[in-house]
């Protein structure tokens, strides 16, 4: 997304001329009445993983408030409220809910079905994206942009938690890296649809441009963590020879 949009900053330049881009419309009171997980809540323990690896820990920090990046996601997100599409209105509301489904529509829409074990396992993998990601969120606390900037962000609808990195980026990215392994023709229709779903954050305004790269990147690095364990590969290859497939 950030590389897609440099080319509008300069428009988002001369939107934001008519803002105050100071830090006075922060929302630094929200942060106690805003929730950082849906009413179910995240997982108990992840799946495969066991949350504590090093990477998570690692794993880059938000921009800082203020920062260079900072006010470029703000710029974008401005333009991009100013510029959206119906149809990238209509996008962002169809994958507003996160669901496995957004990415095995990509294989077959009827995929839970035709391929109920593999799905299971997709689900016990989204465990370990949801808790880690969790994690990250809290670790960071990174506000929304239409709570960060109340005045300035209009939202196409209204979440809850934290912003950094994204949930649904990450979880489709995953979602992705895994069904490529199980369907490798079909790997870069699954790895474009994944960035179709992350933009669609952006365009929202529910999420920053930062927010989905990282929320990628998270994914990439969840799908690594998690195709190294053993439990996974055993796991994904009796649910591929179940449902008849063939685990790459």
């Amino acid at each position: 997304m950030r590389n897609v949009l440099k080319s509008i900053v300069l428009v988002a330049a001369l939107i934001s001329s008519s803002y105050s881009i100071g830090w006075a419309d922060q929302a630094p009171g929200q942060m106690s009445n805003t929730s950082v997980a849906p009413s179910d809540g995240p997982p108990e323990k992840p799946y495969y993983l066991t949350g504590k690896e090093d990477v998570w820990r690692n794993f880059p920090s938000k921009p800082a408030l203020g920062s260079a990046i900072d006010q470029e996601d703000l710029l974008i997100t401005l333009s991009l409220q100013n510029s959206r599409t119906e149809d990238q209105k209509n996008e962002a509301l169809r994958d507003k809910s996160y669901t496995i489904k957004l990415m095995t529509d990509v294989i077959d829409s009827d995929f839970e079905t035709k391929y109920p074990n593999v799905f299971k396992v997709l689900s016990n993998a989204d465990i370990d994206s949801y808790f880690v990601n969790t994690i990250i969120k809290n670790a960071n606390g990174r506000l929304r942009p239409f709570v960060q900037h109340p005045t300035l962000v209009v939202p196409m609808f209204t979440l809850g938690g934290f912003t950094y990195p994204s949930g649904h980026a990450s979880g489709m990215e995953l979602q992705a890296r895994i069904l490529g392994q199980l369907f490798p023709d079909k790997s870069d229709a699954l790895l474009r649809r994944a960035r179709q779903i992350a933009d669609g954050r952006v365009v929202a305004g529910v999420h920053y441009a930062s927010d989905t790269e990282a929320g990628l990147a998270l994914g990439d690095l969840l799908y690594t963590e998690i195709a190294a364990k053993n439990a996974f590969q055993k796991d994904l290859a009796a649910a591929a020879q179940t449902d008849h497939l063939a685990a790459k």
